[in-house]
């Protein structure tokens, strides 16, 4: 018996095997497609992971995805880019530096997917170096290597100091924080002047041994400092530390710190006080303090 097809039924064979074709194609397309993101969106530390033990390849920070620039504008506008490592087909790990003293460590990492999605890092060894124990007081300032000043008045300012580095290429010298500074304490609250690099550092260390941040004395006002020209700063109110900054700005090659001039009182934190009359006896106070 002879059998009769019909053009009718081909044409409707043919569509139909073309529907269940581009069907199954898409099927497998999205599968792919949501494996491959589920990777990056759903399993952060996993991608991280696998790019710390990756081969990896240092590259130019131009071959950075164009949307990392989002974070490094944002969260990461205090920091700039030391070292870019490409993982193929995974990440990209940088080594960052930061200029905001705030942070318990000046270097970290941060990675990134292929598409510059920055990762969610778990890792608190890694995350803790770009925690804070305070916050500065704004405005602060800062010293370039071509003795120009930049005024920071509130965080989003950490680009001014990134764009005078696009600027000036070639320059490697990072900025010097001009003290005094005035400091939030994030555990309570807490206002301090910090007028050297030296507390500065005391206050950080504080913070890495999880100890209390404040100062275990505080000058009694008013003091005076005598400055590198012999000029004499006197600082009657708090306030008036500022003073002592905008000096530094306006000799911003002055290499010798204030000098404190003795003898001055201190007052603890249990608001007994003390008469300190030099250098020396004022380092034993300080150095009483952190044992």
């Amino acid at each position: 018996m002879k059998t009769t097809i019909s053009k009718d039924n081909i044409l409707k064979s043919s569509i139909l095997f073309f529907k269940i074709t581009a069907f199954i194609l898409s099927a497998l397309l999205f599968t792919s497609c949501s494996d491959s993101e589920g990777e990056e969106v759903t399993d952060d530390t996993t991608l991280i992971e696998k790019i710390e033990s990756a081969s990896k390849t240092t590259v130019e920070s131009t071959h950075l995805p164009s949307a990392t620039s989002s974070t490094f504008n944002g969260e990461l506008a205090d920091s700039y880019i030391q070292k870019v490592e490409l993982a193929a087909g995974l990440g990209f790990k940088v080594s960052i530096g930061t200029d905001d003293a705030s942070k318990e460590e000046i270097d970290s990492d941060v990675f990134f997917s292929t598409r510059g999605r920055q990762l969610n890092d778990t890792s608190e060894k890694r995350t803790r170096r770009r925690k804070k124990c305070f916050e500065f007081v704004f405005p602060i300032d800062f010293i370039m290597a071509d003795n120009s000043s930049i005024t920071l008045n509130s965080k989003e300012d950490w680009n001014l100091i990134k764009t005078w580095y696009e600027e000036n290429p070639d320059v490697k010298e990072r900025p010097e924080l001009v003290f005094p500074v005035d400091v939030t304490l994030k555990e309570d609250g807490f206002i301090q002047t910090l007028i050297d690099v030296e507390e500065l550092k005391a206050v950080k260390k504080s913070c890495k041994k999880g100890k209390d941040k404040r100062k275990c004395f505080k000058l009694v006002l008013p003091v005076s400092f005598t400055m590198e020209d012999r000029s004499v700063i006197e600082v009657a109110k708090r306030g008036d530390f500022k003073k002592l900054r905008r000096w530094r700005k306006q000799n911003p090659d002055a290499t010798v710190k204030p000098a404190l001039n003795f003898p001055v009182d201190i007052q603890y934190r249990d608001k007994t006080t003390a008469t300190i009359n030099d250098q020396t006896e004022y380092d034993a106070a300080k150095e009483s303090c952190s044992n």
